[in-house]
């Protein structure tokens, strides 16, 4: 179970997802899942219930494949994105 800042670590994953998706750098909110050959259910579960803990790489990937900010993912502190990956 996590605690309540790891919880908003989720939250501010899954809204990065969400954002990707709106932008269209992802078709669909399964399709980081399926590029990183996740198990989408597992990945829909993760969403549902915030208290599950998420493995870490999770971030990485954001940060290195999608130019997801790590201060904000973390912190909640700055912009979304990096500058370097802006649309």
């Amino acid at each position: 179970m996590q605690n309540p800042e790891s919880q908003l670590i989720n939250k501010r994953f899954f809204q990065a997802i969400d954002e990707l998706v709106s932008r269209r750098v992802l078709r669909g909110k399964i399709s980081f899942a399926t590029k990183y050959e996740l198990n989408p259910g597992n990945f829909y579960q993760l969403r549902k219930k915030p208290v599950n803990e998420f493995q870490l790489c999770y971030l990485t990937w954001l940060v290195r494949d999608f130019g997801v900010s790590s201060q904000w993912l973390l912190t909640g502190e700055g912009e979304m994105f990096s500058r370097r990956f802006k649309q």
